[in-house]
């Protein structure tokens, strides 16, 4: 059996991927009830996240900022920033590996485009994402944090950020669909990719011998991108470069993958 797409491959697989983003209404309200449902009958509902968010920042706050010997009007910002917009990159790649399996019910009864339920579950992360959001100009405004109009460039790599999200999600999606222990050996990388990213230290932090865990780190690249300038920073313009080589990295992988295996991920499930 040929590995290699063939040319009705890629035309299905164009068509897939065109109609599932065209499908936006289907995949936008699969994501709302999946945060309904997370929350159902909860007094506080959604904003459970928001709570919990809080709690995690104030707690872990107060306690690395005397470990690390840093300023708490400095560091609680820092965190609060870093760890909202590492919570968005971290559940998308440990949710993309069952976006199919958890889907199952769906994709056996209809024939709908496969990126549909990878969409789902940006959708899904991204409504997380907005509800811990608010926290930052609450904590900027308690440490008299002023970003000024950089905070406008995060929109640029919040959008590469999701970009590449897609890419590896739909990459993760089609593996776990077909080798089931994927998922746990995802989740332990994404545990360790959380201590050597700089969420809960900084880049200054770390000494110039260690300056390929921060430049060369794909999960740093994005995640500087969206907090450098929610904190007041402009971000080198090769933090862009990285994040542009790593998109294209991402879909030549992901591309022929996607093609090849596409009408095969109903059979796996």
């Amino acid at each position: 059996m040929s590995l290699r797409p063939t040319s009705r491959d890629w035309r299905l697989a164009a068509i897939d991927l065109r109609r599932g983003f065209a499908a936006w209404q289907i995949w936008f309200l699969l994501g709302m009830s999946d945060i309904r449902q997370r929350y159902k009958r909860s007094r506080f509902g959604q904003f459970w996240i928001t709570f919990s968010m809080a709690i995690f920042i104030g707690g872990i706050g107060l306690v690395y900022s005397q470990l690390f010997n840093t300023a708490i009007d400095t560091y609680v910002p820092y965190l609060a920033v870093s760890y909202t917009v590492w919570v968005l990159i971290s559940g998308i790649i440990t949710e993309s590996t069952t976006a199919f399996s958890s889907s199952a019910v769906y994709l056996r009864q209809d024939a709908l485009p496969k990126t549909i339920f990878i969409l789902r579950v940006l959708v899904r992360n991204s409504i997380s994402f907005l509800h811990n959001v608010v926290l930052v100009p609450l904590v900027f405004l308690i440490f008299q944090v002023n970003p000024g109009f950089t905070w406008l460039l995060a929109f640029p790599g919040l959008v590469l950020l999701l970009a590449a999200a897609f890419l590896l999600a739909l990459l993760l999606g089609v593996l776990s669909t077909r080798f089931r222990d994927l998922p746990q050996i995802v989740q332990n990388l994404v545990q360790m990719m959380f201590f050597v990213t700089p969420v809960m230290w900084q880049p200054d932090q770390m000494g110039r011998h260690m300056w390929l865990v921060v430049d060369f780190n794909p999960a740093a690249i994005f995640l500087r991108l969206v907090t450098e300038p929610m904190s007041g920073h402009v971000p080198p313009l090769s933090l862009y470069g990285y994040a542009l080589a790593i998109i294209a990295v991402l879909a030549a992988l992901v591309a022929p993958l996607f093609a090849r295996f596409r009408a095969r991920i109903v059979y796996w499930l």
